[in-house]
């Protein structure tokens, strides 16, 4: 006979193991047709999907089990270069069967509701687009005449009120659901007839507006799965890139709207990391503004928990080198030695309208491509107020003095010389050369790490405008 002490242990370890089998994951499947083979069972997360668990397959039956539980969202099955089917966990547990004859049609699921609904809608939908499809092709058919045309076109106009009423029915009935909430998140805005002002006139960006302001009408900020789908980032790429000016402020004021409603953690530190690493490695101009924004008033105030110490020594290193540099600043000052070493020279000294700065080196491939069509650039507008202060990045000076010599490179030269080193590589963060920044004459950055090809027009332009204003 048990004792007490025996007993009471006993149902401890029961206890924990009931409580580890609840913890665990159990996702049975059977695919009819399918060889045998190694199969992946992959997860969306924000714009990407990643490998989560691997099973055999053995006559078309596989099993995917583990020990901790699966977060809720979309998932994949992935084997020999291919994606199967999409589905939900909603629950730890459950079984679909299908063949691969028709993976939709053929589909059958026990033990999770929303893979069920999913894929009612999912058959139903599908077998209405080839009704519809039939329908196009006998449209087509030239030998038909217009009454026969008149009611196939009809019978399309019918489909698509029943299929529309289907959806109204299923959307209502279900809208509790994750799969009506995602379907939903999936849809863009239906934009409604614009209004017209006084004058009769059609505001032409009615439609802009209304599809900007209606983007997440169902995506809850709220609800992590949206992220562990591709819901959330499809919509929040859609709204960054496309809804929003490609200018640094216009995304700066998108991705703090963005982050103040995400009021969930996860779906915060994916979009924060996301339009920080995207505008931090930006190859358009002045797009690091955007990720000097982003850690100063998230990363650098505290409101990125995630990052440890290291890194934000490093983000804030990233953003004091960046920030000084960022168009519209006034640029740091440069001191360097002449070329004969016998003075200084200090970019604040020049009075010129516009100035180039343009740090190079005569060992630099890119650099003898652009320094002979800077040579040119500077021989056709020194007569408008353009001077270059470029300043040679090397610690040997010799191949610089001759490059200069050989290419009457006549505008202002200067580098390091003799035990004077200049601080201008870590005060414009130098990592590669040429490195090219346009300024005004109060030293304002207008444009830099610019193609030197592509200043000719800039400046131009510039000219022109300047003596438009003037009156010229």
């Amino acid at each position: 006979m048990m004792n007490s002490k025996a007993l009471l242990s006993f149902i401890l370890v029961a206890f924990s193991i009931q409580l580890s089998a609840q913890d665990t994951y159990k996702l049975d499947f059977k695919i009819k047709g399918l060889q045998d083979s190694i199969i992946y069972l992959s997860n969306y997360y924000g714009g990407g999907q990643y490998y989560k668990d691997t099973a055999i397959v053995k006559d078309g039956s596989f099993t995917f089990t583990g020990n901790k539980p699966l977060k809720e969202g979309m998932y994949s099955l992935v084997a020999n270069n291919r994606r199967y089917f999409d589905f939900f966990v909603d629950k730890q547990k459950f079984s679909m069967s299908t063949d691969t004859a028709n993976m939709i049609q053929n589909m059958k699921i026990q033990g999770s509701p929303e893979n069920a609904l999913f894929y009612e809608y999912m058959n139903y939908l599908t077998s209405q687009q080839k009704l519809m499809a039939n329908y196009r092709i006998q449209a087509k058919d030239s030998t038909l005449s217009k009454k026969e045309k008149a009611k196939i076109e009809t019978k399309m106009t019918d489909l698509d009120k029943e299929v529309n009423s289907y959806r109204s029915e299923f959307f209502a009935k279900n809208k509790e659901t994750f799969t009506v909430k995602f379907l939903l998140a999936m849809e863009y805005p239906e934009v409604p007839e614009a209004p017209k002002n006084k004058k009769g006139e059609i505001d032409s960006s009615f439609a802009y507006h209304y599809t900007k302001a209606h983007l997440f009408d169902h995506i809850d900020f709220n609800d992590e799965r949206f992220l562990n789908s591709p819901a959330y980032n499809e919509k929040m790429e859609y709204y960054i890139s496309k809804l929003t000016p490609q200018i640094p402020d216009s995304i700066i004021v998108a991705g703090d709207y963005l982050l103040k409603k995400a009021t969930n953690p996860e779906i915060f530190r994916y979009t924060l990391s996301y339009i920080t690493s995207t505008y931090e490695k930006s190859d358009y101009i002045g797009m690091d503004a955007i990720f000097v924004h982003m850690a100063r008033k998230y990363y650098l105030a505290g409101k990125a928990d995630w990052v440890n110490e290291k890194q934000l020594k490093k983000i804030e290193e990233r953003t004091d080198a960046l920030e000084p540099l960022l168009i519209g600043k006034k640029a740091p000052n440069i001191i360097v030695k002449d070329p004969s070493q016998q003075k200084y020279l200090q970019l604040y000294d020049l009075k010129s309208k516009y100035v180039i700065v343009y740090i190079w080196s005569p060992d630099c491939g890119h650099c003898k491509k652009s320094t002979p069509v800077l040579k040119k650039i500077y021989d056709k507008y020194k007569g408008e107020g353009l001077e270059v202060f470029a300043v040679g990045n090397d610690f040997e000076n010799e191949k610089w003095l001759e490059y200069i010599k050989d290419n009457n490179l006549d505008w202002i030269n200067g580098s390091d010389g003799g035990e004077f080193t200049s601080n201008f590589r870590h005060l414009y963060d130098v990592y590669s050369t040429p490195q090219t920044y346009l300024l005004d004459k109060d030293k304002k950055i207008l444009i830099k790490k610019i193609e030197v090809e592509a200043l000719d027009d800039y400046i131009e332009q510039l000219i022109k405008q300047d003596k438009k204003i003037d009156g010229k």
